[in-house]
């Protein structure tokens, strides 16, 4: 096989399903084989630690940087665990290995080509539009990725 660490950006779209199907589908019978499905969490859309706001359902003025730092696990955990049912659906048979993860970053973009740098990822299957605004024939997000990675990307409708 010649993927063998490949990444799907997931951010609940149809497209970005028919990635994880495709993704799995091509390293599913590999049990050598290690599909990442990872969802960005844009730094900016996340509530500050001293704001008052209703980011998370609820009013909120943190000081204490711990306090912070748990309720941004908090986050993370819940759009993992999101992620982790998302992918248990759709296993089907598949003998590769899977990992699941939701990491912050300043954007999509910089965040996924972070991950496959550090992880040394050698293909990322992607939707062509996600849940953003549409630009064109690609997704902003897919475009991006694109120009910012240095290994092949598959985009799926």
């Amino acid at each position: 096989m010649h993927f063998k660490n490949i990444l799907v950006p997931y951010d609940e779209s149809d497209h970005a399903l028919s990635a994880l199907h495709t993704a799995l589908a091509l390293a599913g019978p590999y049990p050598e084989a290690r599909v990442h499905v990872i969802t960005v969490i844009p730094a900016g859309a996340l509530p500050g630690p001293t704001l008052m706001g209703e980011g998370i359902g609820t009013a909120y003025a943190l000081s204490n940087p711990a306090s912070y730092e748990e309720l941004m696990d908090s986050v993370v955990g819940r759009v993992r665990a999101e992620v982790d049912e998302a992918v248990r659906r759709s296993l089907d048979d598949a003998r590769c290995q899977v990992v699941t993860d939701a990491i912050i970053s300043a954007s999509p973009v910089e965040g996924i080509a972070e991950y496959v740098e550090r992880q040394g990822i050698d293909l990322v299957v992607m939707g062509r539009r996600g849940l953003g605004a549409l630009r064109g024939m690609l997704g902003s997000v897919s475009f991006g990725v694109l120009r910012s990675v240095e290994v092949p990307v598959l985009t799926v409708k």
